[in-house]
């Protein structure tokens, strides 16, 4: 595209008497690259206020690893969603348009049946979403009065953008709660995409359903336990991942440690049916 250079006179054919005739330096530039104004995410913009939220530039990074924008339609569950900020990335990315779908539709939470359902437009009309859509479930251990579940689907229907299928309050490990997020997409995810909650709420209950066998000081981390919450849902049949899915999430290593001596191990992996599909990205982070 041609773009004149600040400061200098417009030379377009619709430019008035003082600017006519003078001449000014025009650029041709090529476009590499594109991505959301992830700004419009910004924790000071939510609605729904949380005491950790993920920033935007890291939802949008986590999403683009898993790939989403090249599956038609994904499933995506975040088992640790806290207010969703990743599950808003992935909405925006899968989105064909994101700046107009659902215009015409608004969102209700149906807080009793955990479910969201689509209210027609004054027209009488419903507006059905077109193109690609996320579709998204959220598992989130904390109750509404710490992270408001109606102010998330807000934060989804003011930017225009798929709200989840489903927030569910409980804990990722157990069984039962994987089996209801396994229900609201009708199978197993294309993606799980998250920032487990290290160092913020450790002190949750183990649970029965997985990890009875575990020993090793590292099978404590949350991306460890739900390994092997993945590995035991693999075991009974009903996968949390579909084959070839991909499991993208933040791992914190400390100064002197290495990044290996922090991921899952190989047991845990294993299980899980999951292997590190390349050299896993670094990013230091400011104190």
């Amino acid at each position: 595209r041609l773009r004149s250079r600040p400061g200098e006179e417009n030379t377009n054919a619709t430019a008035d008497n003082n600017s006519r005739g003078k001449t000014g330096t025009m650029f041709l530039a090529r476009v590499i690259a594109q991505g959301p104004k992830t700004s419009i995410y910004a924790p000071k913009t939510r609605i729904c206020v949380t005491t950790t939220p993920l920033c935007p530039l890291a939802s949008f990074t986590l999403s683009n690893i898993a790939q989403l924008s090249r599956i038609s339609n994904p499933a995506v569950l975040d088992p640790f969603a806290g207010s969703c900020a990743t599950l808003l990335a992935a909405a925006h990315i899968t989105s064909t348009n994101s700046s107009s779908l659902f215009t015409s539709t608004s969102y209700s939470w149906v807080a009793n049946r955990k479910e969201i359902q689509q209210k027609p437009n004054n027209s009488g009309t419903n507006m059905e979403p077109t193109g690609n859509r996320c579709r998204s479930v959220g598992i989130e251990f904390l109750h509404s009065s710490y992270v408001n579940r109606d102010n998330i689907v807000e934060d989804f229907r003011t930017r225009n953008l798929d709200p989840p299928i489903d927030i569910i309050r409980g804990d990722c490990l157990s069984s039962d709660v994987r089996a209801l997020a396994l229900k609201s997409v009708g199978g197993s995810f294309d993606a799980i995409v998250t920032d487990p909650p290290y160092g913020i709420r450790e002190a949750m209950s183990r649970s029965n359903d997985a990890k009875e066998n575990a020993t090793r000081q590292d099978d404590t981390l949350p991306l460890t336990k739900l390994c092997y919450a993945i590995g035991e849902d693999r075991c009974k049949g009903s996968p949390l991942l579909k084959s070839g899915g991909r499991l993208v999430a933040f791992i914190p290593v400390k100064k002197g440690a290495t990044l290996q001596e922090c991921l899952p191990h190989a047991a845990a992996l294993n299980v899980a049916g999951l292997r590190m599909e390349e050299d896993a990205k670094e990013q230091v982070l400011s104190d």
